[in-house]
């Protein structure tokens, strides 16, 4: 979703209202017709505090944060931020378990291993060379006896279990059991495109 900011229902509603165009996107017709600013009461040169701004102020910013940086906002619709990013990976070996060790999303640099395996060596050498101060500082941590972790007489996961989170993050309507059903199934070919950021590279009018 976040691939998405201030290029959906909410943004564009806001550009129109403030009758912008965000970099990229549509053009609307403008909401209100009296957003003239020479006719304003009240601008930067008339104000009693001189606030004057150099350097304008960029079209996203005045979108994103409409209630900030605008003068008169009105039928603004404010848009989510950010989004938390999803670390669920479609697993596609059938027979990996439900839970495994993805490196695609956690990976381990060697760099970085190889810089703690030799402070820890460092350390090790160092508390050697104390004595016994050095072995008292470096004894392992040990549970007390008879203490076991919550749920340990309960699976970890069933032969379901893998099936039922790619059910929780399939798109919709896959995520769904039941719901409104069609006659005729339409398959919008260009709906994404359209959608989505234009490429750079192509000409304003695209």
């Amino acid at each position: 979703k976040n691939y998405f900011y201030l290029f959906e229902k909410n943004s564009f509603i806001t550009a129109k209202s403030l009758n912008m165009c965000i970099p990229g996107g549509p053009k609307f017709e403008p909401l209100f017709r009296d957003m003239d600013a020479r006719d304003e009461d009240w601008n930067e040169f008339n104000d009693i505090n001189k606030l004057i701004i150099r350097s304008p102020i960029r079209t996203e910013y005045k979108v994103a944060f409409p209630y900030l940086y605008n003068n008169r906002p009105r039928k603004v619709a404010l848009s989510t931020y950010h989004n938390a990013m999803v670390m669920y990976i479609k697993a596609e070996d059938p027979d990996l378990p439900a839970f495994y060790y993805d490196p695609l999303i956690h990976p381990i640099a060697f760099y970085r291993s190889d810089k703690r395996n030799s402070k820890k060596r460092k350390v090790t050498e160092d508390s050697a060379g104390d004595g016994e101060n050095g072995s008292a500082e470096e004894e392992a941590f040990c549970l007390p006896e008879g203490m076991t972790p919550f749920l340990q007489d309960k699976p970890l996961s069933t032969e379901n279990t893998s099936a039922g989170i790619a059910l929780w993050w399939a798109p919709a309507p896959f995520n769904q059991r039941s719901g409104r059903t069609r006659r005729a199934l339409d398959i919008p070919l260009v709906a994404s495109w359209f959608h989505e950021h234009c490429p750079r590279d192509y000409p304003v009018k695209v």
